[in-house]
């Protein structure tokens, strides 16, 4: 090649045998080229061709020790087009070694597959280049992925979850970006996220209504932003508009969205699922109302529903041709009549079960239950040697994954997963390296999904599935069963009733509070402590570990006041004691972690991460870049409310006992 020539082209054979990033080299150099001229190599200066030259021979093999790798450079044109391109063709190890500079910043924003500490690095990045501040770089972000949706939804969902976090009175000041977001994006889901930060930024819903209600298509948009909201309280205010849309009256584009909505609406829950299983059994808008029940806490079900609803969904899916029964929509189906089957007496649920299994697919949906750490399915049956599909769905506010083990080692995997803060070759986290471990999916934040598609075992057995995130494991799992005959095994268990849920409140226990606790069943207070996964987090007596405050003495530190103890159960966050606030840093080399600050040393800051010794980890002072209390405690709400009263009093007595169960049993 002539490269001091005028009109020097690469050879192609050459070309072919440099390194990825040389290659990158040429290309850039072009694009920078045709820039300045419309003849490729003319624009490039002396000094650019010597310094491209000196590039080329570097790369050519057999010039350097094999002892000594050579440094990749990376160099980007100054049109924002072209480093796109070189940019676009690094694997994500290497887009995140490169130099930091504008460029570098947009593309780690927009790559999928990146943590979200990623994604804020480059926002604050952005803001410093630009002059600007991180949320107008997400705004913007979000306005320039949305154009096409399709194949940035991932990140867009990602970025709308890094939105919402912004205060109201954050998100007002960018009011006009938000609204031209909700009203000029090209794709619906950039729409929807203008929409929810509108509704956000105003903390209420009426502004954001006035401006869609007039044409049915925005208004759609609109309703189908609710699940993007995080706040339950604004949620639930949509309720009055959104219940009268369920009637045929309304354009079909804002009823299909007020089907598909309302169940993501904490309000009178019982009352919406009795509508949506009307309008299945009707045939009207089957799969969006399908689709919605579904969402709806099993606690709110409407029990008298059960049957015919399922003779409507069994006709349904008998009807579907064999080719189709893959779909979504079909399998939503699917896992609808399998769930509502659960509720009926063994005889009829056996005979259901039996009849799905031999028209459907082993699909199964496994969904997390909000601020509850539990999923919403214990035990799944599978046929040994068959093929199994396992979508869990994550409408927690926290990270969920879900890990199938083999039998009896979840409390293994569990525990040898909290010593484990780095991702696998898979790029999941908290996944311990064992042969105990058959599948396993990668961590997801709230409103994403993530699939398993496996052969069961061959070998019969109660295998296990668990979120392994630490502290999780004790409380979040359930059993995979593995048998050779389904319906046999069903028929030999008796049918398990779903649980019964009580929102308990400490006026509910009043009375009961005011009694001595003595004569309680200790036994089951100790059971249930460990059941909930207190002793994971808590030291009572000679049992548990002390990542949360001690409890042995909890009740003469709160002067004998029950009421207080329990308070401080059902309300986490009311009272946190600030040695046990949840503090969330963001470190100088672009580290983000979490965690209760155990002390500060000279000039190092000690951070408790998780449950566990091996998760406390040293911080000098100088590397924190940022450091925030946050408000919420690391203790779920809604603990106790698959309890009885008996059994929280129980928990109570047991507590104040200070895991003495044996010497209190005693009256000792």
């Amino acid at each position: 090649m002539k490269l001091f020539g005028y009109h020097a082209v690469p050879d192609l054979r050459v070309f072919l045998c440099l390194p990825r990033w040389a290659a990158w080299l040429f290309i850039g150099a072009r694009e920078s080229c045709r820039a300045a001229e419309s003849r490729p190599w003319r624009g490039i200066g002396r000094n650019s061709r010597v310094i491209l030259l000196m590039a080329l021979l570097s790369a050519l093999p057999g010039l350097h020790g094999a002892e000594e790798p050579v440094k990749k450079p990376l160099f980007l044109p100054k049109s924002p087009t072209a480093a796109a391109y070189v940019l676009a063709r690094l694997s994500n190890k290497e887009l995140l070694e490169a130099p930091r500079s504008e460029f570098v910043y947009v593309a780690l924003l927009q790559r999928g597959g990146l943590d979200r500490k990623v994604r804020i690095e480059a926002l604050e990045g952005l803001a410093k280049a630009r002059g600007t501040t991180p949320l107008a770089e997400l705004i913007k972000g979000i306005a320039d992925l949305e154009k096409r949706a399709e194949e940035t939804s991932a990140v867009l969902r990602e970025l709308t979850g890094l939105l919402g976090q912004h205060k109201p009175s954050e998100l007002s000041t960018k009011r006009e970006e938000l609204e031209r977001l909700a009203q000029e994006s090209e794709s619906p889901l950039g729409r929807r996220i203008g929409y929810a930060g509108l509704i956000s930024a105003d903390a209420s819903v009426e502004k954001s209504w006035q401006l869609a209600a007039s044409d049915p298509a925005k208004l759609a948009d609109l309703i189908h932003s609710v699940p993007l909201l995080r706040d339950a309280a604004l949620r639930a205010s949509l309720h009055p508009k959104l219940e009268p849309l369920l009637k045929e009256a309304a354009p079909p584009a804002v009823r299909q969205a007020a089907i598909a909505v309302i169940s993501s609406v904490p309000v009178r829950e019982t009352e919406t699922f009795s509508t949506l299983a009307g309008l299945v059994e009707a045939g009207d808008e089957k799969a969006a109302a399908i689709a919605s029940l579904q969402r709806i806490p099993r606690r709110s079900w409407a029990k008298e529903r059960a049957e015919p609803l399922l003779e409507s969904l069994i006709g349904y899916l008998k009807g579907v041709p064999v080719e189709r029964r893959t779909e979504p929509d079909v399998i939503n189906a699917f896992q609808l009549a399998s769930d509502l089957a659960s509720l009926l007496p063994p005889e009829k649920s056996g005979a259901i079960g039996k009849t799905l299994r031999a028209i459907g697919v082993s699909v199964f949906v496994i969904r997390t239950i909000h601020e509850q750490m539990l999923y919403d399915k214990s035990l799944i049956v599978v046929e040994a040697g068959k093929p199994v599909e396992i979508i869990l769905k994550n409408e927690d506010s926290m990270p969920h994954n879900l890990v199938i083990v083999t039998p009896k080692s979840s409390e293994e995997i569990g525990r040898l997963a909290e010593t484990l803060p780095d991702p696998d070759s898979e790029g999941r986290i908290h996944v311990p390296k064992s042969p105990k471990v058959l599948h396993a999916t990668k961590m997801i934040d709230q409103g994403q999904e993530a699939k398993l598609s496996f052969i069961a075992p061959e070998e019969e057995g109660d295998y296990q599935y668990v979120c392994t995130f630490p502290g999780h494991w004790m409380r979040m799992l359930g059993t995979l069963a593995v048998v050779k005959n389904v319906e046999a095994y069903l028929a030999s268990r008796p049918a398990a009733a779903p649980p019964t849920e009580t929102e308990w409140k400490l006026a509910d226990f009043e009375a009961d509070l005011r009694l001595a606790t003595t004569g309680r069943n200790l036994a089951s207070g100790k059971e249930i402590f460990s059941k909930l996964a207190c002793v994971q987090c808590h030291k009572l007596g000679k049992e548990g570990y002390a990542y949360g405050p001690d409890l042995t003495d909890v009740l003469a530190r709160r002067k004998g006041d029950r009421a207080a103890v329990l308070s401080e159960i059902l309300e986490p966050s009311k009272v946190i004691e600030d040695r046990y606030k949840n503090h969330s840093f963001e470190l100088s080399d672009g580290d983000e972690l979490s965690g209760m600050i155990i002390k500060e040393e000279g000039d190092e800051v000690f951070v408790h991460t998780g449950p566990s010794d091996a998760l406390i980890r040293p911080l000098k002072k100088a590397s924190i870049k940022k450091r925030e209390t946050q408000g919420s405690s690391l203790m779920p709400m809604g603990l106790l409310n698959q309890l009885s009263k008996n059994q929280v009093l129980d928990l109570l007595s047991y507590m104040e006992s200070g895991g003495n169960a044996a010497g209190h049993a005693h009256g000792h």
